[in-house]
This record gives structure tokens, sequence and C-alpha cells, in this order.
């Protein structure tokens, strides 16, 4: 697999419907783009986890281990869960309109890097994901040099096309969308962010339970 097929790989993977993105949309829409580009740090910093442990051989692992995994699957789709809720809660104080805008209280730095660095992280299925790929690419005898090469590629992308995407976002265009229809974009992003964190519980709680 050469470099330019795994950075577009990579760049589809990052850029399709999941946790990541639904989080990332909400943030950037409801805030200033310097709440989105907190919640791109912290997404980039839980890839970053996800990748050393792919690199270092517990990624492997994890996957085969029948006990770890579908309960790092629970535990994730539960804060998963919990912020879906928090999500759809919102809503009752929201109403459509430019007014509603105005009453949205501002995302602290710390919280909206560390919602995208534990909603990364509970994403399992992403380190995965990075496993199947990751590997593939690197061969057998992979080096530092391609090691860090494989790093530089899958960081350094996510930060600059995720970030190109939040500042996108900002467009008045976008905003006066967004203002019209904030209630029900919500509703939209926490219901699709909890059909992922039930499935991934589910997923989890049935193979602990038909396990050998």
């Amino acid at each position: 697999m050469s470099y330019s097929a795994l950075s577009l790989i990579m760049l589809l993977a990052q850029f399709s419907p999941g946790p990541d993105m639904l989080l990332l949309l909400r943030n950037s829409l409801r805030h200033p783009a310097r709440a989105g580009l907190w919640t791109v740090a912290g997404i980039a910093c839980g890839l970053s986890v996800h990748l050393i442990i792919v690199l270092v051989g517990l990624g492997a692992v994890i996957q085969s281990h029948p006990v770890i995994y579908p309960l790092l699957l629970v535990m994730g789709g539960l804060w998963l869960t919990r912020l879906a809720v928090s999500l759809l809660k919102s809503l009752s104080f929201m109403a459509d309109g430019t007014a509603g805008e105005a009453t949205v209280a501002p995302l602290p730095d710390r919280q909206a890097f560390l919602q995208g660095l534990l909603t990364n992280l509970s994403n399992v299925k992403a380190m995965i994901f990075l496993g199947g790929v990751v590997l593939q690419w690197l061969g057998p005898e992979a080096g530092t040099d391609r090691k860090l090469a494989l790093f530089g590629i899958v960081i350094g992308q996510a930060l600059f096309f995720w970030s190109l995407f939040v500042l996108a976002l900002q467009h008045r265009r976008v905003r006066r969308l967004w203002n019209r229809s904030q209630r029900v974009l919500t509703g939209l992003f926490g219901a699709g962010l909890l059909l992922l964190s039930l499935h991934a519980v589910w997923q989890g709680t049935a193979r602990l339970l038909h396990r050998p």
C-alpha cells in the first residue's frame, strides 16, 4: 500500500459518520471555532493513543481477548450514551432562531478537549480499524522511520483537515442554517450518537454473555 493510498483511506475514515464527527459537528456549530478546534485537538490525542496501542502490538491482544475487548465496548458505549443523553436534554433549553444562539453558554477549552479525547478513546472500533489498515501498510519488518512517517500522516492530516472543516463550518451561511434549525440538528446529532452508543453496549454485552 502506497503513502497516498494510506492517506486517502485515513481521510475517508476520519470523515465517515461516527461519534467523532457527530461531536465535532455539534461543538463547531453550537459554539465558536475555538471550541471546535479544541475538540479536534482532543480527538487527535485519542487517535494518537489508539495508534500507539496498535504499534506496540496491544491492539491484536485486546481484540482477541474474550473479556477486555467487549468490556471496553460496553464502557465506551456507556460514555457515548451519557454524552448523547446530555445533547438530547439540552433541547429543552434551546430555541430555533438567532435568539437561541445568544443563550448558549460558552464551552470551556478544557471541556471541549476532554469531550473530543474521551469520545475518541471510547470508540474501540477505531483502534481495530487502525490495526487492520496500519499493520497492513507497515508490513512485518517496518523500521522506526516508517512508523514515524505513519504517525505523521495519520495525526497530521487529522489535525489539518478536521481544523479546516471546523473553520468551514463558521461560514455565515452555515451559521444561519444552524440558527434556524439548531433544535432539529441537535436532536439528530443526539439520536445518532445514542444509536451508535447503544449498539456498542449491545455488542459488548452480547460478547460477554456468550464468551466460552
